[in-house]
């Protein structure tokens, strides 16, 4: 039966900035069935990509089970008091999906964000470094993520993560918002949020009501290639750290040259469908959709 182009239903506006002298560009893509199931069984020539709405040959696929370098970003500021059990425990079993070659980091935020365990591939090293941790004072959580895109550029594998477990609350980053929504499209890194339910009140800072940031939450998981998971309940727990670790393990990877050739660092907007057979099921992407080019 002949076969039909399907844009994606969802997709991101994340921008990746490739090594000046590099035409290649790299595209994380997870394909989902209707119940947020990984597609697979997908080759290169079921893909079209599109670059400024002209077509490019695939130069590189991949579909395979590579290691993953992973910041996990933990909220333990004051407004996660009786949220704090369902956080562990979402950080748990995460940690638990993660395969033995997948190395992780640790960042917690209260007043400051800071790095409470380097890289590691041990659950039990980072559940010890937790049995003293009690959540207090205020949130900086957009300051979370500049420095796990900065300390992302030490890892060990070249497929990169970002796992936030946090309320959303946000009152005392000072980073400005323009500048996370700029490294975070730039970091080539997916972000997943599990946001877990805003019930505190909190002051409004200077730029963003605190109770904006599940909201902000999901948009910077939409512009990265992520995704957010609302967990309100603790029987969702498992549910959600299963389909993050799933989805992260089982996505394509697909590589284009870039077509341009001023070298001059504008943003490109990438495109991504899927070939289908008219009665099969339809699929949800999620991709960056931008790229950096080149500077000279």
């Amino acid at each position: 039966m002949a076969g039909m182009l399907l844009p994606a239903l969802c997709s991101s506006e994340g921008t990746g900035t490739f090594r000046a002298g590099s035409s290649l560009v790299l595209v994380n893509v997870s394909a989902l069935d209707s119940h947020d199931r990984p597609v697979t069984g997908l080759s290169r020539e079921d893909f079209h990509v599109l670059d400024n709405g002209r077509e490019q040959p695939i130069r590189s696929f991949a579909h395979d089970d590579a290691p993953l370098s992973v910041a996990i970003v933990l909220d333990s500021s004051g407004s996660m008091g009786r949220k704090w059990n369902r956080a562990c425990a979402m950080l748990a079993r995460l940690c638990e999906q993660l395969g033995p070659e997948d190395e992780f980091f640790l960042v917690t935020v209260q007043q400051r964000a800071r790095l409470l365990l380097d890289y590691t591939s041990n659950c039990g090293t980072m559940q010890n470094r937790l049995v003293m941790a009690k959540p207090h004072g205020m949130t900086a959580l957009l300051d979370a993520i500049p420095l796990a895109v900065e300390h992302l550029r030490k890892a060990a594998h070249p497929r990169h993560a970002i796992l936030i477990i946090s309320d959303g609350g946000e009152n005392a980053s000072r980073v400005r918002l323009h500048d996370v929504r700029r490294q975070a499209r730039e970091a080539n890194a997916p972000v997943y949020a599990a946001t877990l339910g805003l019930e505190a009140e909190f002051d409004q800072g200077p730029y963003l009501d605190a109770r904006r940031g599940p909201e902000l939450l999901r948009e910077i998981a939409q512009i990265t290639g992520g995704r957010a998971f609302s967990i309100q309940e603790s029987r969702r727990i498992e549910e959600a750290a299963a389909g993050i670790a799933r989805e992260l393990h089982d996505q394509y990877v697909i590589g284009f040259e870039s077509p341009d050739t001023a070298h001059d660092g504008q943003h490109h907007r990438i495109s991504i469908k899927v070939r289908r057979e008219f009665n099969a099921p339809r699929l949800s992407l999620f991709y960056r959709t931008g790229y950096r080019a080149p500077e000279e």
